[in-house]
């Protein structure tokens, strides 16, 4: 049904097994700022004010990585492909308490749109949205079209957590982002 399923679910579970392998003898919680450090293990491409992009831990991926405003405590993070297949991953400040299966994300633009959505919850730390081949998935959509549509400052909310993100500079990263995600691969 859809071409290209177990790549994405092998690069989606290579990018959590990272961050589990790195969390292991962390106890909970664990500050947002270490959740994302895994990611940053790829190699620096370019940085953006707040937002730096790198390669991915798989060939031919891509991380847009978001540092919130003041202590940088929130992070939140898209990953791609040269196919533009695309996950949005925010970490999570703390484990929710039960083990649960999705977690209630928002998000709100300066300028006035705002989207409620149940984000899939992997290892009890980070809720994810996943774009794939074949099909659609209007969380991916939703949270892009907020970023899109902000003019200085996203908000992403969760629990009882507010980050605000910076985003001046988003244009220019998006565009550079979308490049590098949809260079062919060479053989």
């Amino acid at each position: 049904m859809f071409p290209r399923p177990r790549t994405l679910l092998i690069a989606i579970v290579s990018l959590v097994t990272v961050v589990v392998a790195a969390r292991a003898d962390v106890p909970a919680p664990v500050p947002a700022v270490h959740q994302s450090e895994p990611f940053r293990q790829g190699v620096l491409v370019d940085t953006f004010g707040q937002w730096e992009i790198r390669k991915g831990l798989i060939d031919h991926t891509f991380l847009l990585i978001g540092a919130s405003k003041g202590d940088g405590e929130g992070h939140f993070w898209l990953h791609c492909d040269q196919n533009n297949m695309i996950t949005v991953a925010v970490p999570l400040l703390e484990r929710p308490h039960d083990r649960v299966r999705s977690h209630a994300v928002t998000i709100h633009a300066d300028t006035g749109p705002t989207r409620a959505m149940s984000l899939v919850v992997f290892e009890d730390f980070v809720a994810v949205a996943i774009d794939y081949d074949g099909g659609r998935n209007d969380k991916v959509a939703d949270f892009l079209d907020v970023l899109r549509s902000a003019k200085d400052t996203v908000t992403i909310s969760y629990s009882d957590h507010n980050f605000d993100y910076d985003v001046t500079q988003l244009q220019a990263a998006q565009s550079r982002f979308r490049e590098l995600c949809s260079r062919p691969t060479r053989r």
